[in-house]
């Protein structure tokens, strides 16, 4: 592993690592996750990140959007008083750039999940079907080696309802049935209408994979919590059924916030859970 420095502006590791978009990070002295098969060290001082991992340099910048214009995303998306307060006190939150496969699991995990759970329910799958790194640290498994893994194996990752779901993708992946990566070269409506063809994928779902491993970031997530604050901050705009409110809130949030909403979804998620 090598020890490196990144200079950085306009950059919060701690917000972006407990946010609720990544799964697999812990924080003690320092932030340690594994990404791409091999562990990461972090931490920042002032406007410094010191990375300790086999990742290179570019891989970092990449995977946590260093190389985002923060000033231009934020004059883009602060289009009133509400958003620039959270702008200010959420200042260096990025998106996190993730691996398509990990994110997709993830986020079919997430249904109807608590964050605690979530992070539980991987680690559990990571343990038993990824391989082993460092003391403690385990790969996410691939599509290969969970589409050889048995329901009743599944069972003590304890994903309830979510299990069949996962292992019908892998085996899908596994079999070259549904060509996950080739999402990243589709449009954003595209892209949308081929991962809700899974099973257990609905627009919610879709749309954090699309944000978070395709940088599509005209998405924008709508679940309980993103209701919740725009009903607070923009329920005037919403006048249509209740059935179809979700989609209204993201096309208006598309309208309103620009190209950059989806950095917009993540500041007011974050708002809501705090």
């Amino acid at each position: 592993m090598n020890v490196y420095r990144i200079n950085t502006k306009d950059f919060n590791l701690d917000l972006t690592l407990s946010c609720g978009q990544v799964f697999r990070w812990e924080k003690n002295e320092r932030w340690a996750g594994v990404v791409n098969g091999e562990l990461i060290r972090a931490r920042q001082l002032d406007a410094e990140v010191i990375i300790d991992s086999a990742l290179d340099k570019k891989f970092i910048r990449d995977y946590f959007r260093l190389d985002d214009d923060m000033e231009k995303i934020y004059a883009s998306m602060n289009k009133d008083q509400k958003i620039a307060s959270l702008i200010r006190k959420y200042r260096g939150l990025r998106l996190i750039r993730q691996d398509p496969w990990e994110c997709l699991v993830s986020y079919i995990c997430s249904s109807n999940n608590t964050i605690r759970n979530i992070r539980n329910s991987i680690r559990r799958m990571c343990e038993c079907f990824g391989d082993k790194i460092y003391e403690g640290y385990f790969s996410f498994p691939t599509p290969e080696s969970l589409s050889e893994v048995q329901l009743c194996d599944m069972e003590q990752c304890r994903l309830g309802f979510r299990a069949p779901r996962v292992l019908k993708i892998a085996s899908m992946i596994a079999k070259n049935e549904f060509d996950l990566y080739g999402i990243k070269t589709l449009s954003y409506e595209e892209g949308r209408r081929e991962l809700v063809k899974i099973d257990g994928v609905g627009n919610k779902i879709a749309d954090c994979v699309l944000l978070f491993a395709f940088g599509k970031l005209e998405s924008f997530p709508v679940d309980t919590h993103i209701e919740q604050i725009m009903d607070m901050y923009y329920g005037d705009k919403f006048k249509g059924s209740k059935s179809k409110k979700r989609e209204e809130i993201a096309e208006f949030a598309r309208e309103y916030f620009g190209k950059y909403c989806g950095y917009a979804q993540e500041y007011l998620y974050l708002e809501d859970l705090g």
